[in-house]
């Protein structure tokens, strides 16, 4: 028994020596074959050499045999193939060319290429052979082009990352074929072409990412599918695409999503109750579209919301009556809201989210006090209440606890700011908004203690008196110093050039006295306007990189300083309403980003500048009120994006050249008021489709009324409430629909940061001219305008039917001309009309009646001796009860004119036999008509001597758009009157 017990021992020991040893030999085959294929090394290499030499040298492991034992390179173990390439993943990208060598390594299933540079190259088409790739991310790799349908043959990929500014798409047919994807990023892409996007990305069942942010997506409503198959998505982003739709109704159904963002895509619609079903989501942004109605009271169900962004929207409602809204939200972080229309107060629901660190409730109707239980949320670093209807006061008791606090936004609002002067915060703020508040009389003296603070809005808080010295050096690190619209006075001070990071200083609307002082050079914008500082500007500004000048409405003189032209930054200047003397400075050659030039009210003279024709940017010059001669240069014509051209109140002469309409084509505004032009209105003009604002008004303009006035398209037409002009990316141009446009300008740098310049809209001046001839009916067809001043010419002729189609008519002056036979009764059809003034022409007839004629007095009617009327014009001629219209008379038929022809010559026959026959008769004829003669002509000389006194020795103003505006533009109309 032992013996056999031994054997089987022998046996057993034995087959575990056997298969050890072929254990041990398996093994060493297999790490033999772990070696990499020498073919793919080879075309490693090779492509490591397609790189350029700085970048390949990041790749230092690539040396050796064994491939496998690379940096950025995997193999199989068992097979020695390449099965992962990763180059992504390095600080510094790689440049060079991407070598067909790659094409070798078929056995792919990892390629990550993204973050480097290969010159705008596009996708080879060989990556889409390797038909194991389970990855794929050519994500900011410097590719350019389509993306080549071969990569729709990756059955196997997963993970696809094309994210890339450089990359189109013309389809998503190709997609559709990719049915194993779970992650697909095409940010970016250029998908303008791709209408099917929605539904081949709907077929794809295992999908759990999807990012198609800022791709130029079509507008698409996406709920042309009712269904989707990837119901497994946890992550959808489809922001900064115009998709035109409404909130679609699938996406409800996504019960796993835990990430959705889709802001910024003109969506529109409510936000349905449904969102309740997302029980899941995390991060919740819906900002920037047109949503409209108050937020569900199902979103009390997304307790796991961490992030909700629903800002600049149209949503309305009490989130007050809405309690329970946010009261399962225990890791809520993130709650923007602010740019809507929401309602309420802040009490019995802010203070129970304190894990938040950013609140942003600004620009809503929120009301009543800020509570002191907003001390609550201690984790909060970011908090904006500005431009809401807040009230009553605010102290440290309410900031006290909030030592995170990086950010504070109260502006716009009804606070009065009472901290104690001794007060320390135990925050330390970067940003700081007050704008609006009452703050003063003093600067804070806590804020001294905020060495740390970049932004400081001060602006209209009740400062009064001189500013504190600490004020000027208290932080290193002040970028915005805003504390205009206040009552500050003193001078500016020379430390101001020791704050070097100081970028936009504001002191515009105070008290401030004195020269300007050197600034540093970090400011880029600098307003100093309406202030009483004098003397002359700096010989050195300092300021060499500034875009943004703004000294208007000062007591500033000397001459306008060269450095302000070679400003190479230099994009709105304005030194408007000073005492500035002598000639513009010819240098504008290099001003290629300037885009307003504001000189206008100071005291300069000479030509213009014919170097301002090399500001092709231009689109705002303004030099209006000065003392300027000359013609207009013609190198003006180079400045084809010019807006506004306001050249008015100046000693100008010469014709109006023709490329004022062929060159100009984007003008608004056209004003050359009060010059000496001379010669007739070029026929080029109606090229200006975009012109608004014609007014050349007293100068010596002559010739016909231009009958192509009718072909100004632009007034012809009902603008609303926005004029886009293509030209004027730095500007909005807007208009309340009536009497006015002003445009906003600023710049990338500081969208908020604005200028206002304000036009009347839609008129026509051309008073106080030479001009001769009819009035053309073709003015009938400029059926928006809303002023026509032809006043004060030698225009001849009746007043065109064509008048009445004037339907938005609100001023229209005709006086002092040589205008001739009845008001048209289609005047009465301008129901608009406000002001008119038809006096001192040659008119005659019954004066049209209407209800809004009635409201007029005689004065609109002076100087027409032949008018009559007894529509409530208190006329000394009122028309008799038998007085007919003109049209009426004309119909007398020819017989009655016989008779009384028959009757005259009657009665003068029997008169002239007892002139002739009696003498005593005779004597006392002659008698009367003397008399009658000298009362005839004293009655004459009154006359004359009442019409020479009514003419225009001074002008009533109609004004159109706002007193405040920053420029504002008067029209006249009018009429005085002297004597009895």
């Amino acid at each position: 028994m032992s013996v056999m017990r031994g054997r089987m021992q022998g046996v057993w020991l034995a087959a575990l020596i056997s298969l050890l040893c072929h254990s041990i030999a398996n093994a060493g085959k297999e790490a033999a074959a772990a070696v990499c294929i020498t073919s793919e090394r080879d075309a490693l290499l090779a492509f490591k050499a397609g790189l350029c030499a700085d970048s390949a040298g990041e790749l230092p492991s690539w040396q050796g045999h064994d491939c496998c034992s690379w940096g950025s390179v995997s193999c199989n173990k068992r097979t020695g193939h390449v099965i992962g390439l990763d180059i992504g993943q390095y600080a510094l990208s790689f440049t060079g060319e991407i070598n067909s060598s790659l094409a070798a390594l078929t056995h792919l299933r990892y390629l990550n290429l993204s973050g480097n540079d290969f010159g705008g190259v596009a996708i080879p088409d060989f990556i889409g052979s390797f038909s194991k790739l389970r990855h794929l991310d050519l994500s900011h790799a410097g590719f350019a082009g389509l993306v080549p349908p071969q990569l729709g043959n990756l059955s196997m990929l997963s993970h696809l990352a094309l994210n890339s500014s450089t990359i189109r798409m013309d389809n998503f047919h190709w997609v559709s074929r990719l049915r194993a994807l779970r992650y697909l990023d095409l940010g970016r892409l250029y998908l303008v072409a791709c209408s099917d996007w929605l539904q081949a990305i709907s077929s794809l069942p295992l999908l759990q990412v999807l990012r198609l942010n800022d791709a130029f997506l079509p507008a698409t409503s996406l709920n042309s599918v009712s269904y989707v198959n990837f119901t497994a998505l946890t992550v959808l982003d489809l922001s900064n695409n115009e998709l035109n739709s409404t909130l679609p109704r699938w996406i409800w159904s996504l019960h796993s999503l835990s990430y959705l963002d889709l802001s910024s895509c003109q969506l529109s619609g409510s936000v349905p109750d449904n969102i309740g079903n997302l029980s899941s989501l995390s991060f919740l942004q819906l900002l920037d579209n047109h949503l409209e109605g108050e937020i569900p009271q199902h979103m009390s169900r997304l307790c796991s919301l961490n992030i909700i962004d629903m800002s600049r929207n149209n949503l309305s409602g009490n989130i007050t009556a809405e309690k329970n809204l946010f009261s399962c939200m225990k890791e809520l972080q993130v709650l923007k809201v602010g740019f809507n229309n929401l309602t309420g107060n802040l009490s019995g629901w802010l203070e129970h989210l304190t894990g938040l660190t950013t609140l942003d409730l600004s620009k809503n109707s929120f009301t009543g006090q800020i509570p002191e239980d907003i001390g609550k949320l201690s984790q909060l670093i970011y908090l904006d209440l500005s431009y809401n209807a807040f009230g009553g006061r605010l102290s440290e008791v309410h900031l006290g606890n909030l030592s995170r606090l990086d950010f504070l936004s109260l502006a716009s609002n009804k606070l009065k700011i009472v901290i104690e002067p001794n007060w320390m915060p135990t925050f330390q703020l970067t940003g700081l908004g007050l704008h609006g508040c009452h703050v003063g009389p003093h600067i804070p003296a806590w804020l001294r203690s905020q060495t740390k603070i970049k932004m400081i809005d001060l602006g209209s808080t009740k400062i009064t008196g001189t500013l504190p010295d600490w004020l000027w050096n208290f932080s290193s690190s002040i970028t915005t110093l805003d504390i205009s619209s206040n009552s500050i006075t003193g001078h500016l001070p020379t430390s101001l050039v020791h704050m070097k990071m100081l970028s936009t200083f504001n002191m515009r609307s105070n008290v401030l006295e004195g020269g300007i002082p050197g600034l540093p050079a970090s400011v880029k914008v600098l307003d100093l306007s309406k202030n009483f500082l004098s003397g002359s500007l700096p010989q050195s500004l300092g300021a060499k990189y500034a875009y943004y000048i703004k000294l208007s409405d000062n007591q500033l003189n000397g001459t306008i300083p060269a450095y302000l032209c070679e400003m190479d930054s230099m994009e709105l200047v304005d030194l408007s309403n000073n005492l500035f003397s002598g000639v513009l400075p010819d240098c504008w050659k290099n001003s290629s980003r300037l885009h307003t030039i504001d000189f206008s009210n100071n005291n300069l003279h000479g030509e213009i500048p014919s170097t301002m024709g090399f500001i092709t940017s231009l689109a705002i010059l303004s030099l209006r009120e000065n003392s300027l001669s000359g013609t207009l240069p013609s190198s003006l014509q180079s400045c084809n994006g010019l807006i506004i051209l306001d050249l008015g109140s100046n000693s100008l002469s010469g014709s109006l050249p023709s490329w004022l309409g062929d060159s100009l084509g984007s003008l608004i505004t056209l004003s050359l008021r009060s010059n000496q032009f001379s010669g007739e209105i070029p026929e080029s003009l109606p090229q200006l489709h975009a012109l608004q604002n014609l007014d050349l008004a007293s100068n010596k303009l002559s010739g016909p009324v231009p009958q192509f006035l009718g072909n100004l398209t632009s007034m012809c037409v009902d603008h609303g409430y926005a004029v886009m002009i293509p030209s004027a990316k730095f500007a909005t141009v807007y208009t309340d629909g009536r009497t006015y446009l002003a445009i906003h300008v600023y710049t990338d740098k500081l969208e908020s940061y604005s200028s206002t310049y304000d036009y009347p809209l839609n008129f026509i001046d051309l008073s106080r001219n030479q001009f001769t001839g009819e009035i053309p009916r073709e003015i009938g067809a400029i059926s928006f305008l809303l002023a026509l001043n032809l006043s004060g010419n030698h225009i001849l002729g009746s007043i065109p039917d064509e008048i009445g189609n004037l339907s938005h008519l609100e001023a229209l002056d005709l006086s002092s001309n040589d205008l001739s036979g009845s008001i048209p009764p289609s005047i009465t059809d301008l129901i608009n009309l406000s002001v008119l003034n038809l006096s001192y022409n040659d008119l005659s007839g019954v004066i049209p009646c209407s209800s809004q004629f009635s409201t007029f007095t005689d004065e609109p009617y002076l100087g027409n001796a032949d008018l009559c009327g007894n529509c409530g014009a208190s006329l000394s001629r009122i028309c008799s009860q038998h007085t007919t219209t003109r049209k009426h008379q004309n119909m007398i038929d020819r017989g009655t004119y016989l008779c009384t022809l028959l009757g005259f010559a009657y009665g003068l026959s029997v008169v002239s036999a007892i002139l002739i026959f009696s003498r005593t008769a005779r004597n006392a004829y002659f008698q009367f008509t003397d008399k009658t003669l000298d009362e005839f002509r004293a009655i004459v000389q009154i006359k004359l001597n009442r019409i020479k006194a009514g003419r225009r020795q001074s002008m009533e103003i109609y004004r159109l758009g706002s007193q405040n505006s920053i420029t504002c533009y008067e029209l006249e109309f009018g009429y005085t009157t002297e004597g009895n």
